[in-house]
Formats: structure tokens, sequence, C-alpha cells
């Protein structure tokens, strides 16, 4: 482990013996990048590739130059087959560790493999490309696109994802459900690909995508002939026909009426029945399927929500320990202004409770110091009669601390603000001091300059 501020190389001080720096607070933060990698490989063994990456990403927030979760993070996209987000992720780590990186022997491969270097920047290009052509609604090209993408890049989980996307667009559920399952034995975890699959799942349920159509024929096989053979008929002259078509009128009209007509009736009027009650007992099926939807959806935002603030609070916590992280820094450094103010920004409730011990901690130390520096400065200010300086940094004193130096950081407040000619401040500040030091001689010449104010201020009205 190496010093964040000297560069040395540490056992398990905690103060650095080279340059004094605290490394309690960095410890920690390496630790938890260090875990949050430990996690990712152990994820990544399991083919939970998404997962691994949200880890990895989140390990490097803490911890930028941990190398080994870069490397790692390269290592999954190159995976996936995105050959260009691993090279970039191998570079930066190359940037922060020149020397024993295993980014230098992956980049170096790259580079001796001409074929598996072009094969990148066509993936790039080509990917680009189906990319325009989606945009341009000329799906057709995508597919085709992608199709040869694929063939080449046979592990390219977005690729997958975007052809799976277009199938179905066109109805194409069981071939984007394919390619879905292709994804998934390369990236387990992956929420895009599980989005998807849902999402067909349901549109088969719902009777959605296309279906074959088969045509109908009546034919029969003479060897390996298929023949259709129309129907014969004898030649009966035209006379014979038309009193056959007659009496075949006649026969069929009585027949419709006396045996078919009521029963058809019946039957109609029997069937609408059961179509009224399969479609009151439809229409109470979706009302009840509505219902528990919403419900469905209800619960859904109120997670949703939930999520969403549990975010929030997590980025707000890391910002706030980031924030601890420089105040720290900046007292290491000896800056004690910028420390103070640092800590004046930190919300002590969205510490942990380690990180509340380490912000009171500070403070103290950091207050002590600011304080002695901040009232310095003003007194200096004061006696050289730059009043407004000495009112910038006595206010900070006060605002800490009204009684800091037995009350004098109060009481030349006062006065410098008298001497600006600030009345009502003045006698603001003077009242507190009658207040706070009651029969002390601060009290007695701030009773004394109030009466000459108002006296004065009553003159001029």
């Amino acid at each position: 482990m190496e010093c964040y501020n000297c560069g040395i190389i540490i056992g398990r001080d905690m103060i650095c013996p080279n340059c004094g720096a605290d490394l309690r607070i960095y410890r920690k933060f390496v630790g938890i990048s260090n875990y949050l990698y430990n996690e990712a490989l152990a994820k990544a063994k399991e083919r939970d590739l998404s997962g691994a990456i949200a880890d990895l990403r989140l390990s490097l927030q803490y911890n930028k130059v941990n190398t080994n979760a870069r490397n790692l993070l390269g290592l999954i996209y190159f995976e996936m087959g995105d050959g260009v987000a691993a090279i970039r992720e191998w570079l930066i780590s190359k940037g922060y560790q020149v020397e024993e990186n295993r980014a230098s022997v992956y980049l170096e491969k790259t580079k001796k493999d001409p074929a598996e270097k072009e094969k990148i920047n066509q993936l790039a290009r080509k990917y680009n490309q189906v990319v325009t052509y989606c945009r341009q609604d000329s799906l057709d090209l995508a597919v085709i696109q992608l199709k040869k993408i694929l063939s080449g890049n046979p592990k390219f989980v977005k690729g997958m994802q975007l052809l799976a996307l277009i199938y179905m667009h066109h109805g194409e559920l069981e071939q984007a459900r394919k390619v879905l399952r292709k994804a998934e034995a390369i990236d387990v975890g992956n929420p895009l690909t599980a989005r998807y699959m849902k999402e067909i799942t349901e549109q088969i349920r719902q009777g959605g995508g296309k279906k074959a159509k088969k045509a109908q024929a009546i034919a029969y096989q003479n060897g390996n002939d298929t023949i259709i053979q129309p129907k014969l008929r004898a030649d009966i002259g035209f006379w014979g026909m038309a009193a056959n078509l007659l009496l075949g009128v006649g026969i069929g009209v009585a027949i419709t009426w006396y045996m078919i007509v009521p029963g058809v009736r019946k039957q109609a009027i029997s069937d609408a029945n059961v179509a009224v009650t399969e479609a009151n007992n439809t229409i109470a099926d979706k009302n009840q399927m509505i219902k528990s939807l919403e419900e469905q959806i209800d619960s859904l935002t109120g997670d949703v929500a939930e999520v969403q603030d549990d975010m929030e609070n997590r980025d707000a916590a890391l910002t706030m320990n980031e924030e601890l992280l420089l105040a720290y820094d900046a007292y290491t450094k000896e800056d004690i202004e910028q420390a103070g103010d640092k800590l004046e920004d930190i919300d002590e409730t969205l510490l942990s409770a380690n990180g509340k011990q380490i912000f009171h901690e500070l403070r103290e130390k950091v207050n002590t110091e600011y304080l002695t520096t901040a009232y310095e400065e003003g007194m200096y200010a004061y006696n050289g009669y730059n009043n407004e300086a000495a009112i910038e940094q006595l206010s900070k004193v006060v605002a800490m601390d009204e009684q800091y130096d037995n009350g004098n950081a109060l009481y030349n407040l006062a006065q410098a603000y008298r001497k600006v000619e600030d009345w009502r401040k003045a006698i603001e500040y003077y009242a507190k001091v009658i207040e706070l030091f009651p029969g002390t001689p601060l009290a007695y010449n701030a009773n004394r300059y109030v009466t000459q104010i108002e006296e004065q201020l009553e003159a001029q009205n």
C-alpha cells in the first residue's frame, strides 16, 4: 500500500513515517474498495458479469488507483465483446501503475495481434453503423449487420440485446428469446436481458407474435408426385342438368325450411346466450386483472421510489465521505481554514457511525486551531485599523464560540462594527457582552458605548 500524500510504500502504520500523513480514513476507503473487488471477482466466476461491473465501478469510486479492480473490469468488458471499453480501462490502469501491471500484458497482446486489434476496431465501426440504421428505421439492414457482427463476435452481449429488441419490434418473439438465451449464457445477471425476457413472456402470454399460416389443400400421392384431381361429372345434357338443378333446389328449400331453420334458430339463440355469458365472464376477469395490475403498479411505483430515495441517500453519503476525506487532507496539510470550510459543508446525519466519530474528532481539532488562527488574524486586522477584515475574522470566531477569550472576541467585534458606524450590529454585540459577562469591565464599557450610540442616534433624529 502506498501513502496517498508522498507515495512511499507503507506497512500497517496508521501514520506515514515519511510525511506524517494520517492514513486511518484512507485505509478504510482502500479496504472498502478491495472488499467490493473481491465481491465482483466472486460474481464474475458465477458469470454474473453485470453485477460484477456494478461492484467494480463502485470500488473504483472509493479508490480510483485500484488497478486490480480496473484490470478485472477491462477483462469483463472484453469477455462481453466490448473491446473498446476494455482497452480504455487498461490504459487508465497503466497510467496509474506503470510497473508490474497486468494491463500492460493485455495491451501488449492486443498490439501484437493485428487481427485482434482490427477485429475490435471493426466491431466499433459496425456497431455504430447498426445504431445509425436503427435511427434511420432501416431495421432490416440493422439485422443483417448485427448477424455479421455476432458471427465474428459471438460474445458481444450488447449486439445480442439490440438484435433481440429488433426481433421483438417485428413480433418475432421466439427468435428474440433464442438470442437472449445466448446472452444469458454469457452474463446471467444482466438486468436488460432479464427485462427483455420478461417482456417476451408477457407478450407470448397475451397472444402476441407472428403465427404461421398453413395452407390447406386436398391432394393424394402417386409415387413421388402430388396430384389434385378435379371432380368429374357426367355429360347428361342441358335439359337433364336443368331438371336435376330444379329438383335439388326444391328438395334443399324444403329440408331447410322444415328441418334446418328451426334448429339453426334454436342454436343461434343458445349460442347468443353462451356468448353473452362468456362476455360477462371475460369482462369480470378483465376487471379483476386490471385491478390486480393496478395494485402491482402501485406497489412497483412505491418500490421504485424507495430505490430512488435509497440511491440518492447513498450518493449523498458518498459525497459526504469524500468531503470528510478532503477536510482531513486539508488538515494534514495545515490548511486549517479550508479544513474548517469543508467541515461546515458536511451533513453529519449522512455519515456512518465511524464517519461520525472521525468527523467529531477532526472538528474538535480543526475548531481549536481554526479559532486560534481566525482570532489572531482578526485582532491583527483590528489593531491595524482594518475593521472590515477584523469583522470578517472575528465573526467566524463568535459564530463558533461567543465566549472565546473571555468575551474579548465578542467585545472587539462590537468595537469594529462601531468604528465602521454599523450601529445596529454594534449594539447587538454590545448587548451580548452585557448579557454573557455581567459585572465585568467589558460589560461596563459595552454599556457605556451603547448609551453613547443611542444618544448620538437621538441627536441625529
